[in-house]
């Protein structure tokens, strides 16, 4: 297997903890090979990737980040997220061309299982590998997709570099990032614009278990962002109770994650289990800095009627958000 993390500094404690309980939950693997695309992570953060990874007997490769602004030859707006998480989209020409296929994960991630069997799954001609995004039809016409077209969450995704050099896909991302200097969800709204349905594979929600599965009832969570189609009862189910990979985004129903004080995830003991194994044993948790209205808000969110809260949510990501986007995009032209 090849895997694939993209992190900056700040981040490489998070990404490190990801990579641990990825390396412990995948000693059966006969190769491993492990590569971090490297945005100015300090020496000390690297010491601690090179000596873990050699305790696991597993390669490692840092590779240098792309200057990506100066790459697409424009400025781009990354909102919250760091610039590193563009780097997926230039991993074809990043890594070396005997790495063909690889599994793309997430720093804010824990993995759970064996990735085996997602890295066994036969991509044909398919560009990428994803799991479903809970997303309503506004942010995918947003992009220029139709409602029933396929929108795939790009934190954890396996990518086929070999069709990506063959189609030369690159050069789609280069261009869709410089036409479009906003984007509401920076690099995936990219992947989701620039690669056809028929050339993404959906892979089980297991293998990319994102928070809202885990505080939302499922009849909530088409709700939340309005979407037309998504996993199954039985499906989401499955992933809450038996991710692969558990992926601690962002969720109104809580303000922190588990690397943050007054975190409260379902598998936040996990979490701290592998985080006290690794060797950022000895970070310290970060500081739970939202004001007092964000911490009442999430507060209000957690007594309210969940069917109230998701509703309420849901006006805002399918109305006011959408509406926002349409304003800039046109500012943009």
């Amino acid at each position: 297997m090849n895997i694939v993390y993209s992190s900056s500094d700040s981040y490489a404690p998070i990404a490190g903890v990801s990579l641990y309980s990825l390396l412990t939950n995948n000693t059966a693997c006969k190769e491993l090979n492990v590569f971090i695309i490297d945005n100015n992570i300090c020496k000390k953060n690297k010491d601690k990737f090179v000596n873990m990874c050699e305790e696991f007997s597993r390669p490692l490769y840092f590779i240098s980040i792309a200057d990506i602004e100066k790459l697409t030859e424009t400025t781009i707006d990354t909102g919250r997220w760091n610039i590193s998480t563009f780097g997926r989209l230039f991993e074809a020409s990043l890594l070396p061309k005997w790495v063909e296929k690889v599994i793309h994960v997430d720093c804010d991630t824990m993995i759970m299982s064996s990735l085996e069997p997602l890295w066994n799954t036969d991509m044909k001609d398919k560009i990428v590998a994803g799991a479903l995004e809970c997303i309503g039809d506004n942010y995918k016409t947003e992009i220029g997709l139709s409602a029933d077209d396929t929108y795939i969450n790009a934190g954890n995704i396996m990518l086929n570099l070999k069709k990506i050099r063959e189609d030369n896909t690159e050069e789609l991302f280069k261009k869709y990032i410089k036409e479009h200097s906003h984007l509401s969800f920076v690099d995936q709204a990219v992947l989701n614009a620039c690669v056809p349905s028929d050339k993404k594979l959906v892979v089980p929600l297991e293998y990319n278990a994102y928070s809202m599965v885990f505080y939302v009832k499922y009849q909530n969570l088409k709700r939340v962002k309005r979407v037309s189609s998504y996993y199954s009862e039985k499906e989401v189910a499955q992933a809450v109770k038996n991710p692969c990979i558990v992926h601690f985004t962002t969720c109104f129903m809580d303000g922190t994650r588990p690397w943050m004080e007054n975190n409260f995830h379902p598998m936040l003991d996990k979490y701290l289990e592998f985080r006290q194994n690794s060797p950022w044993s000895d970070e310290p948790l970060w500081k739970d800095s939202r004001n007092k209205i964000k911490k009442a808000a999430y507060k209000m969110f957690t007594v309210l009627p969940e069917g109230l809260v998701t509703g309420l949510i849901g006006f805002v990501h399918g109305v006011i958000i959408p509406l926002k986007n349409k304003r800039k995009s046109k500012a943009e032209v």
